[in-house]
């Protein structure tokens, strides 16, 4: 992954008649504009391979793993985003001296979880605060009647751009074209130029074309509240983007 913001730039300013891209302080617009594009790729409900990362769920100042009668659980994890899934480990009921593993299958990145004095084996998980300071709290769904090791994978948070000399990393350099057409579709949109829509029409249907895990009703929602775009239209868009790529693999 090699592809730079300036990189961007120089694909950018041909389309708009070679005006500065970054002539405003802290080389604005476009710093801004790529930590736009850069946050929409990463953030919900988009997940990606490339952007995972995973920890077992420990209190402060513990060894990982939760503790009987805990529920709540603070941690500070640097990079975490939101959580994607969450599996447990403990002991088996049926079959003693044994362990068994579970997934979680409740994730709940905004909704709370209640409070709870009863003791069970934890079935969901939720973040339940976060004090802006990577610094979170996870609370189970029961008080673990038991030491559990639970391991959280989440999406990592989205690196924000301070220079033009940064890259796009983690993105990868084959989903230039989703945001070198996004930053583009803004960038003209703040020039006034009447193109902008198409542009970030491209690169919102590529981004989708990409989403392996949503649903084709997940995505004409997204397209339609994220652009406001007709869903149809956009959703042709990327099925005629996804028809080219399976060509040009062959």
């Amino acid at each position: 992954m090699s592809n730079l913001l300036s990189d961007t730039i120089n694909y950018v300013i041909p389309f708009c008649r070679y005006q500065a891209a970054n002539i405003g302080t802290s080389n604005m617009p476009i710093i801004g504009i790529a930590n736009i594009v850069r946050n929409v790729i990463l953030a919900a409900p988009f997940t990606w391979r490339f952007n995972r990362n995973n920890v077992n769920l420990a209190a402060t100042g513990q060894p990982p793993g939760t503790q009987q009668g805990v529920q709540d659980y603070i941690q500070t994890i640097a990079d975490f985003g939101f959580l994607e899934k969450a599996t447990a480990n403990g002991p088996d009921p049926n079959a003693p001296g044994g362990t068994t593993s579970w997934e979680l299958k409740d994730m709940k990145n905004n909704e709370a979880l209640a409070s709870s004095t009863t003791q069970a084996r934890p079935m969901s998980i939720s973040v339940f605060n976060d004090n802006g300071s990577n610094v979170f709290t996870f609370r189970l769904s029961a008080v673990p009647d038991k030491a559990y090791t639970v391991n959280m994978v989440y999406q990592k948070a989205p690196v924000q751009f301070a220079a033009t000399s940064d890259g796009w990393a983690p993105i990868p350099d084959s989903f230039s074209d989703v945001y070198n057409n996004l930053c583009l579709g803004y960038y003209m949109d703040s020039c006034q130029d009447p193109r902008a829509p198409q542009y970030i029409a491209r690169g919102i249907a590529g981004l989708l074309a990409r989403a392996q895990g949503l649903s084709q009703m997940d995505k004409a929602i997204f397209a339609a509240a994220y652009m406001n775009f007709n869903a149809a239209q956009l959703i042709d868009q990327m099925k005629t983007q996804q028809g080219q790529q399976a060509q040009g693999a062959r």
